[in-house]
């Protein structure tokens, strides 16, 4: 949140920047990206304190007695579910974002959105006070469908009301705000905090303040200038909303452009989300909007966010200093998050999807040696160094992340898609990254539990095969319109080992097809 007050001020002083893109990106990032970050990893640090409410509320015992027996359903079983709506609930959320946006706005979903999160929050807060265990469950059930909604509509507002030159920059807002909101989140559960029997409840009702300040404030943003014109008609309010959110951009220019791709789009029937499949111009932008979630959630962020304090309990990190650790996990994540902001448009998408996965990959590698080593050693010093070690690399995989993989896919399938499939191509999208999401993290702990050491090895796996799918495919996307992203990549090509100046064509004319 800082960074974005930071961002306003920079750009506001160079002209860039209106009070009002400046609102309503902060209150987009604030009531929706901080949110669902806040949600994502608050549940976390105290995961042994819901352990206990669920073993003695639905088991009738202690918790440490119910994870001895030979039942299925034990304490940790339990709050795996607990994770498993949310997630369930976001894959729902997800694949209705599309048809919310198109239904609502761009704006006006995300104000409505925002009633999931405030319910959410507060239907949590008093179920250890009435010994509510279902209070926990709905109330992640709403959280999940708000993560699903607003991980499809921010970033597809954000990019909509941002100017050409702006577009990665605000873009990848989204994402950093994201962290913002997992890192407050562990803060909030620390143990000199609210990580005790009885407050953690609490921590999760906070979460609902965002949601609220965005049910208030976001009404006075304008909504999405080209959802305005596009899929409403009403250019004379798109163009006083354009006016309010651009200064920098030629608004005739833009709306000329605008009306060039209405005028064709009226001529071919209306748009059906089965065309996503059917259409032979967008099976690569489709191709790439999938994988690149699969990319994204397959690596393993979600499983290092919401089970890092179980790595680095299997990476032999003493009990007392393990918080501290994820705390500095997510402040990592932050930092890394706000570098690669300033780096999206300087060094390109291409450039930081790609290599600091990398990174990435060499920290999962070698995390698999370390945490063996600790695991399986006798020697209690080479335990502790190889327990440092592994902290050092689940640090280092969180950086490689934070640059590419975190903010880069919902900048990519922004820009691939023209304004018609838009919004179905990033609903599809959502829905396979929650759906890769559910998997981590409902597969984890059995992964964990039964090969231990040797779980990072699937996501070492998966990063390398998507590495080399977006080496040979994917093409600078950087300062170029929507319809030239996507006419280059109806007809695609392998751009692997080509120069970053000629990964994008200089050939600006509007894209249609049919075909």
């Amino acid at each position: 949140l800082p960074r974005c007050l930071f961002v306003y001020l920079h750009f506001q002083k160079n002209k860039n920047f209106t009070k009002s893109l400046a609102l309503s990106v902060f209150l987009t990032c604030l009531g929706s990206s901080f949110t669902i970050g806040y949600n994502l990893g608050i549940l976390n640090l105290p995961g042994e304190h819901i352990k206990e409410f669920l073993s003695r509320t639905m088991l009738g015992k202690n918790a440490s007695v119910a994870e001895n027996t030979t039942n299925l359903v034990t304490p940790s079983f339990l709050y795996a579910q607990v994770s498993t709506a949310f997630v369930i609930a976001g894959a729902i959320g997800a694949f209705s974002c599309g048809a919310i946006a198109d239904c609502l706005g761009r704006r006006n979903g995300l104000i409505v959105n925002s009633l999931f999160a405030i319910a959410g929050g507060i239907m949590v807060g008093p179920c250890v006070a009435y010994s509510q265990p279902a209070l926990l469950f709905v109330g992640r059930v709403l959280n999940g469908l708000n993560f699903g909604i607003s991980m499809g509509i921010a970033p597809m507002y954000l990019t909509e009301i941002a100017p050409i030159s702006l577009r990665g920059g605000i873009g990848s807002l989204h994402q950093l705000a994201l962290t913002i909101g997992i890192l407050v989140s562990y803060l909030a559960t620390l143990t000199y905090t609210l990580n005790t029997s009885t407050l953690w409840p609490i921590s999760v009702a906070v979460g609902s303040i965002p949601g609220l300040i965005a049910l208030i404030l976001l009404p006075y943003c304008p909504e999405s200038p080209r959802f305005l014109f596009m899929k409403k008609g009403k250019e004379e309010q798109a163009r006083k909303a354009f006016q309010r959110l651009n200064c920098k951009d030629n608004i005739d220019e833009t709306f000329d452009e605008m009306k060039r791709e209405m005028n064709e789009a009226e001529k071919r029937p209306k748009f059906k989300f089965s065309k996503l499949f059917t259409q032979k111009d967008l099976r690569m932008p489709v191709l790439i909007a999938c994988i690149i979630q699969v990319f994204q959630q397959l690596s393993g962020i979600n499983a290092v966010i919401t089970y890092s304090s179980t790595m680095l309990k299997t990476a032999g990190i003493p009990l007392m200093y393990i918080q501290f650790c994820v705390v500095a996990v997510g402040a990592i994540n932050v930092l890394m998050t706000i570098i690669s902001v300033y780096l999206i448009e300087r060094a390109g998408r291409r450039t930081l999807l790609l290599w600091p996965a990398v990174l990435l990959a060499f920290s999962l590698l070698f995390l698999t040696i370390s945490v063996n080593v600790a695991s399986s050693t006798k020697d209690p010093t080479t335990a502790r160094t190889a327990g440092i070690i592994s902290a050092v690399l689940i640090i280092l995989y969180v950086c490689g992340f934070a640059l590419g993989l975190g903010p880069i896919p919902g900048v990519i399938v922004a820009e691939i898609f023209r304004q018609e499939p838009r919004a179905a191509a990033y609903s599809l999208s959502q829905g396979v990254n929650l759906l890769c999401n559910l998997l981590v993290l409902f597969s984890y702990p059995s992964i964990n539990d039964a090969i231990g050491g040797y779980s990072f090895l699937p996501f070492l796996v998966i990063v390398i095969v998507c590495w080399i799918f977006f080496y040979l495919y994917m093409i600078e996307t950087k300062n170029r319109t929507c319809d030239s992203n996507a006419r280059d990549l109806a007809s695609p090509k392998i751009v692997a080992c080509q120069r970053p100046s000629r990964l994008s064509y200089k050939n600006e004319e509007p894209f249609y097809s049919d075909e």
